[in-house]
């Protein structure tokens, strides 16, 4: 399936006791999506739990893949005349659920104006999201609710509104600190502090390598070896996001936001290291690299250990201060906790929501997952 821009879609208006909200597709630029979305996120959350603070680059390259004049059709918006009081952006996400491809969406930053949120306009988006995808053929969307503050808002929508939503299961994040004073100052809470401060005393210094050999940054001549690598991988999985070409190269190399390290052993890339920066506000505010793709292929253990290490200093040099990456397997965890990864207990559900109920979609006991934290 090609998911490619489309004619204009109807907007729909919906009264409602106070204003009237019409809900219709997103028509601002990146700049002002991020700063709606992050202003408001940072009224709802900050000091009561971290705030990723999601830049234009970043939603530029999740949002609009075909350019800022296309692909729209996902990015719902409410708006209250001009005023933009709501959102609710999905992306075109195809998955391998249990071998079968599954034609999909990706969905995160559900955000709405808190002098709105009596209103149901989340409630309305999602109703005009359902209807766009079932036009679409597209069955269902998946993200994360955050478990650990009461203060989510996220759960508590998606667990009582939405009739499909199904939590699939829960998952966890590996994290590290790369600058240990950073760290320490970004936490929020004592008992976190301290646990950061005492995992500081028991994990390696971040090195280059001594043997950097056949590690090197990635290339665009390296796709199609990183496709199929990638792909190799993701077929072993229960759920796991499909690629092609053009949607793995911008996930691979994206100017100011995406880097990705490989090792070439005998002429092919034999595994590589994606993450993106994204900046992060707790108690301070934290520059941090999320790692996206670890994909170790056959490459003995040593060679693991040498790509992880020579990635996470990568991301050092570039002024990064922590690592997280998200468990959907224990794959690897030998070389994870040996370059001093800590495993957290599980902070999201995994949960994907039907866009109709009629279309049979087995969204339950999913175990090894290969996809994004978003």
């Amino acid at each position: 399936m090609s998911f490619t821009a489309r004619p204009p879609i109807e907007s729909r208006s919906t009264e409602t006791p106070g204003p009237k909200i019409e809900i219709r597709t997103f028509e601002g630029h990146m700049e002002e999506l991020s700063s709606f979305i992050v202003s408001q996120w940072r009224r709802s959350y900050e000091g009561k739990m971290p705030v990723p603070l999601w830049d234009a680059t970043y939603l530029r390259r999740q949002l609009l893949p075909e350019g800022d004049d296309d692909s729209r059709d996902l990015l719902v918006a409410a708006y209250d005349g001009t005023k933009l009081v709501g959102v609710h952006p999905m992306w075109y996400q195809p998955v391998l659920l249990r071998g079968q491809r599954v034609e999909t969406t990706a969905g995160s930053f559900l955000t709405v104006d808190p002098e709105y949120r009596r209103q149901r306009v989340a409630a309305q988006m999602q109703q005009e999201q359902e209807r766009r995808h079932c036009e679409r053929g597209l069955l269902a969307d998946f993200g994360f609710l955050y478990l650990r503050s009461a203060k989510s808002l996220g759960k508590k929508f998606w667990l009582k509104m939405p009739k499909g939503t199904q939590r699939m299961r829960k998952m966890g994040t590996w994290i590290r600190a790369l600058d240990n004073k950073a760290a320490w100052n970004f936490e929020l809470f004592l008992f976190e502090r301290f646990g950061s401060w005492w995992l500081s005393h028991f994990i390696p210094k971040i090195r280059q390598p001594g043997d950097m050999t056949g590690i090197r940054a990635y290339r665009p001549d390296d796709l199609p070896q990183c496709l199929k690598l990638v792909d190799e991988d993701a077929r072993t999985m229960d759920l796991a996001y499909l690629w092609d070409e053009k949607s793995l190269a911008r996930q691979l190399e994206y100017p100011d936001l995406a880097k990705t390290v490989v090792l070439e052993k005998d002429g092919r890339i034999a595994g590589l290291v994606n993450y993106f920066r994204l900046n992060l506000k707790a108690r301070t505010e934290m520059r941090a690299g999320m790692i996206d793709l670890i994909v170790f292929g056959d490459l003995a253990g040593r060679d693991r250990r040498r790509l992880l290490m020579a990635a996470m200093h990568q991301m050092l040099e570039g002024g990064l201060k922590g690592v997280s990456y998200l468990r959907g397997t224990w794959d690897h965890w030998g070389t994870l906790f040996s370059q001093g990864l800590f495993p957290m207990l599980p902070e999201y559900y995994l949960a994907g929501t039907r866009m109709d109920l009629d279309v049979p979609l087995d969204l339950e006991r999913i175990g090894r997952t290969m996809i994004l934290w978003r």
